[in-house]
């Protein structure tokens, strides 16, 4: 009789440890895998929260830097901004494997906490910068922080999630993603009229002042990682391979076509967030002043509504997280496709941007933008290996990266042609591909699961 009941408390143990253990708010129903402490959980929540501000506050920053620092000439500053984009991806795409790779060899967190404190070096240097030259120097370095911060946040959430809730805690992470970028930086941009106020004018050190403040930001960020982080990789401390067999792990990954479509879903997800960060604000002050109104106030509008699109999207999550929780997660990628293609393809239908209509297309950008990103960062969760899932996600990442080259270059070359709606419309037709693509690998695995 010892021995049945033995067997039977260790099958009951492992069906425990198998389905990993509750936090949060019940309502949330999350639950996180066995060795995951609520330290480490508050960490993981605390990153997201400062993570994509700490990301996006560079390119706020710059016009001023082009223009009361560096001094670079108006027609110049598009084009260098634009250069700085392209300089900063490549730095991702040629980083952004092997940072996965090495994640699953020495851990998530000396790879995550170094990468707070690399923006922090980018940041503490930018405003240094007194020529275009060293400006994208500097910006190198910030983008090797900006590739490490990328890869290791979904790798984390992915470490720490069960597959049954992986949908919500993405989504929740995602939304503190969207808090800190809109309560992060709003009062950031603020502090330069103080700032400048402080030096008495001095736009130099003002500048200095402006952007070491996200730096010693960037530096706690570090510290309460390194403390409440999980040390090591999960399911691969015993047994360690070369780097390099690591990092193919990634690449054969794509044989499995639900792999190659998370891959495929990553480039029109990030070009989503691309399009609008580099087009959609210049597409809508144009507008604007077409339509009567001054450069500054058309600025103002278009910000604005970049803001409420966030914002929107922040309104959504929960709701795509519970989706992509109930079903397939190849049918959560058709879901969300339909979302953005249609938000983006709305732009192109408003008569009058300076009416109503801006409205409702800004909602369904928003509900469009944050779905193709959950569901494509959830699919390559859940289809990732335990064992290789650092370089499968940071491929992921590359092919996100990729997604951002495409489309400031080809979208930049269509703006020039049919103007600067053109982007929004290519992304359009991008996001319906993939949601073909997607409804086609749906149509395949459910073949193959009725087979076998």
């Amino acid at each position: 009789m010892t021995g049945p009941d033995a067997s039977a408390g260790t099958e009951s143990g492992n069906s425990n440890e198998d389905e990993g253990r509750p936090f949060g708010p019940r309502f949330l129903n999350i639950r996180i895998a066995p060795g995951i402490s609520n330290g480490n959980m508050f960490a993981l929540l605390f990153g997201s929260f400062f993570g994509i501000a700490m990301m996006g506050f560079i390119n706020a920053s710059q016009p001023y830097l082009f223009t009361e620092v560096l001094k670079v000439p108006t027609e110049e500053q598009g084009p260098l901004a634009g250069n700085l984009t392209f300089v900063s991806e490549m730095i991702v795409i040629l980083t952004i494997g092997v940072i996965g790779a090495m994640s699953d060899k020495l851990g998530r967190k000396p790879i995550w906490v170094g990468a707070f404190i690399v923006l922090a070096m980018g940041y503490i240097l930018y405003p240094l910068a007194t020529s275009v030259e060293e400006l994208t120097i500097f910006r190198l370095v910030f983008a090797l922080g900006l590739a490490m911060n990328t890869t290791m946040l979904p790798s984390v959430i992915n470490d720490y999630a069960m597959d049954t809730s992986r949908g919500r805690l993405v989504s929740s992470c995602f939304m503190l993603n969207g808090l800190g970028f809109v309560l992060l930086l709003t009062p950031l941009r603020l502090l330069l009229p103080f700032f400048e106020g402080v030096t008495d004018g001095d736009p130099v050190m003002a500048a200095r002042l402006w952007l070491w403040t996200p730096a010693a930001l960037c530096l706690v960020v570090s510290t309460v990682l390194l403390i409440g982080l999980k040390s090591g990789a999960p399911a691969q401390l015993e047994k360690r391979e070369p780097l390099l067999s690591t990092l193919k792990v990634g690449v054969a990954a794509a044989k499995k076509i639900r792999v190659l479509l998370a891959y495929t879903a990553a480039i029109v997800a990030r070009g989503d967030m691309s399009v609008l960060s580099t087009f959609f604000v210049l597409w809508l002050s144009q507008q604007a002043i077409a339509g009567g109104l001054e450069p500054v106030a058309a600025s103002s509008y278009a910000l604005k509504f970049y803001i409420l699109i966030q914002v929107f999207a922040l309104c959504w999550l929960p709701f795509m997280g519970l989706i992509i929780d109930r079903v397939d997660r190849v049918l959560g990628i058709v879901i969300a496709m339909v979302f953005a293609g249609g938000g983006y393809f709305s732009l192109y239908l408003i008569d009058d941007p300076l009416g109503p209509g801006i409205w409702v297309a800004s909602v369904l950008i928003g509900i469009g933008e944050i779905s193709a990103n959950l569901a494509s960062l959830t699919l390559i969760g859940s289809v990732a290996p335990e064992k290789g899932r650092g370089a499968v996600i940071g491929m992921f990442s590359l092919f996100g990266a990729l997604g951002i080259l495409s489309i400031a270059k080809f979208g930049g070359m269509a703006s020039g042609v049919y103007g600067t709606i053109a982007p929004f419309v290519l992304i359009a037709i991008a996001n319906t591909a993939v949601g073909i693509f997607a409804l086609f690998v749906y149509s395949v695995t459910r073949k193959e699961k009725a087979v076998a």
